[in-house]
């Protein structure tokens, strides 16, 4: 009886102290992995969140960034890390490209996937004094033997994906060149060493706002409100439609209460409108998703992922 009474202690104790845990949760400061370096969309989409929600939680975020194989590196210390709410990451699209790719051993169902935030389109552009005005341009150059070269970021990033599928889609034989990031891939399209490239249109904000680049065309269904005057391939008389999305996920097993409790902070931070112009600025939009929503939203986006992914995949 005494070993019984014991027993039942030892499991009530465990039980208490689990609930005062989640109860206190955060109670020190947030590692956010960030899977890039500094300056990239994931890097930027997270620093503008930062203030807004270290005062939501109350707690410090750390951010941490943890760069190479595309993403790799830093998505495998993360799934690696224990569910316990205090090790969490910037994930975007690039994790199911490279599931899709079959370049990483965990695939999405390794994480639980606590908010997707801003969205945003590839965009396809050119050098500011390029002599392609429009995306029909640059496809007739290349569809009467002009080797077009488009760099992207990465081999097998997903701007590597969304260029082989504007390359199917417009039937344009473009020679893809991965460059090893976005802002060497922009340097080399400003630099008239590539005749265009492909990125989020958040990498590409900067140089289209100075002149440096043109946009001939996004992969959004309609037209962006950040980038109002470039064209979608849709009205273009092409049927493109890609996203890039931002958000926050933790490894398998995250506790239900620290979820809630992140779900809730970036609810507030969205709802109260601190982080639609910055986000605006960043050449994104708000698109949130939560729970079983955007549970359905990432199975949906692994499976085109997969089927983009096409002959690129090991």
């Amino acid at each position: 009886m005494k070993k019984l009474l014991g027993t039942l202690t030892l499991a009530t104790a465990l039980v208490s102290g689990g609930q005062a845990m989640a109860e206190d949760y955060p109670s020190d400061n947030i590692d956010m992995i960030v899977p890039f370096s500094a300056g990239g969309g994931n890097d930027t989409f997270v620093r503008a969140l930062q203030p807004l929600l270290e005062e939501k939680l109350g707690q410090d975020l750390v951010i941490r960034n943890i760069a190479g194989g595309g993403g790799a590196v830093g998505m495998s210390r993360a799934v690696a890390s224990e569910p316990d709410g205090y090790t969490l990451l910037a994930a975007s699209n690039a994790m199911l490209t490279l599931e899709a790719m079959g370049n990483v051993a965990f695939t999405h169902d390794d994480f639980d996937f606590i908010a997707k935030v801003v969205e945003e389109p590839y965009v396809i552009a050119v050098g500011g004094d390029s002599q392609y005005e429009n995306i029909d341009d640059l496809v007739e150059a290349a569809t009467s033997g002009t080797r077009i070269k488009v760099g992207v970021s990465g081999v097998g990033s997903s701007a590597h994906i969304a260029a082989v599928a504007i390359a199917n889609r417009t039937e344009a034989d473009f020679n893809i060149i991965p460059y090893p990031g976005g802002s060497e891939a922009i340097s080399a399209a400003m630099g008239d060493h590539a005749d265009a490239v492909v990125l989020g249109g958040a990498e590409l904000r900067s140089a289209l706002e100075s002149g440096r680049l043109k946009a001939l065309a996004m992969t959004y269904d309609q037209r962006s409100d950040s980038l109002p005057d470039v064209p979608t391939f849709q009205e273009s008389g092409y049927d493109l439609t890609l996203t890039v999305w931002r958000g926050i996920a933790a490894p398998k097993g995250l506790p239900e209460e620290a979820e809630q409790k992140w779900v809730e902070a970036i609810q507030q931070i969205i709802d109260d409108g601190s982080y639609e112009e910055t986000a605006t600025n960043l050449g994104t939009q708000l698109a949130p998703l939560y729970g079983d929503e955007l549970d359905t939203f990432i199975d949906q986006s692994a499976e085109v992922m997969r089927e983009a992914a096409g002959d690129l995949a090991q």
